[in-house]
């Protein structure tokens, strides 16, 4: 089952690896983090995470499925 692996960096910038069954895809977004919570950018990272990995669906052309 896909699924994705975060690690907080400094800063607002969070690690993270999309993992499928046919391979991996790493990156790093970033989040402001004035005025927020811990809670608040984590959650806001998570979203970022989630969002990239629809664009990139988004992206592929349908003779690529496997």
């Amino acid at each position: 089952m896909p699924h994705f692996v975060v690690r907080r960096s400094r800063m607002g910038r969070f690690n993270f690896t999309l993992i499928g069954a046919h391979g991996r895809i790493t990156g790093v977004v970033a989040i402001p983090t004035e005025n927020k919570t811990r809670e608040e950018v984590e959650v806001e990272a998570h979203r970022k995470i989630r969002a990239l990995a629809g664009e990139l669906v988004a992206v592929m052309p349908k003779d690529c499925e496997a």
